[in-house]
């Protein structure tokens, strides 16, 4: 299946964003070859033989339509000035250890305040009745293939690969109404959001061709990799101090940190973000 008009991107006056986004030839389900990097059983991973899109492409994908509605946009822009300069005060690259970093933030107390309120006056003119709240500080070590893990005990982890949020109990037809979400790289490096296009609706239409049992959020995304696995995973760069919104819910996704070598560090808010 080549790629389909479904889930767009607008940006933010970033200046050729199209050479921040790059595209595959799709998944294959995940080896566990690595001890040290567990995944789950059913886990897919992207394809590495990226490429830059073609015009046609990008047209499927992009939208310069600023209110677009939330379930389908995914927005990317960069944080102001000011609230750079607080961040980079902060100066998270002392951190000799990921577990230095809450710590960086309990001893800048003042300079926390500051971040803190030049961030609400940022996420006011991203939500237009103020519908958010933190969620939390992500995170990773660089050079990883998936950012996102669960943690199951024992100091043990198990790597989802490309997956969809389940912030709250919702089906693959209900999933649209769902929030959305703001991630902030607040690093020293690009990381990078690995998506597929289609929202959870279209994907279902998919998989229902050629599965004839129950689709369910915790299934479907397993459906459609293992009968499409040729469709295409798109590749978003998100450089120090820039944004995406995304409706986390509604479409498959993960984060990346390949070829980095600092650690991985994102602010992330959830809520209702109708202004991208």
């Amino acid at each position: 299946m080549s790629l389909r008009k479904g889930i767009r991107l607008y940006d933010h006056h970033i200046k050729n964003i199209k050479d921040q986004i790059s595209i595959n030839t799709g998944v294959a389900p995940v080896k566990n070859v690595n001890p040290e990097v567990e995944y789950y059983s059913n886990a897919y991973l992207p394809n590495m033989d990226w490429r830059m899109l073609t015009d046609s492409e990008y047209k499927k994908i992009s939208t310069s339509d600023a209110d677009r509605k939330m379930f389908n946009t995914l927005g990317v822009g960069t944080i102001p000035d000011q609230l750079q300069d607080l961040f980079k005060k902060l100066d998270l690259n002392e951190c000799e250890s990921l577990f230095e970093v809450p710590k960086k933030f309990q001893e800048n107390e003042t300079l926390i305040k500051e971040i803190n309120e030049a961030t609400n006056v940022f996420l006011d003119e991203k939500s237009l009745e103020s519908n958010y709240k933190f969620h939390r500080i992500a995170r990773s070590l660089p050079n990883m293939q998936s950012t996102t893990f669960h943690h199951i005990g024992q100091n043990t982890f198990k790597y989802t690969g490309l997956h969809i949020d389940e912030s709250s109990l919702f089906t693959p037809h209900t999933a649209y109404k769902s929030g959305n979400r703001i991630s902030i790289n607040i690093s020293t490096e690009s990381r990078y959001l690995y998506f597929i296009n289609l929202t959870l609706r279209q994907i279902y239409g998919e998989v229902q061709k050629k599965y004839t049992e129950q689709i369910t959020s915790e299934n479907i995304v397993e459906q459609f990799f293992s009968l499409y696995p040729e469709y295409p995973v798109l590749r978003l760069e998100i450089k120090p101090y820039q944004y995406y919104i995304a409706p986390t819910d509604n479409f498959i996704h993960d984060g990346t940190t390949l070829g980095n070598k600092e650690f991985d560090v994102t602010m992330v808010y959830v809520g209702v973000f109708d202004k991208y």
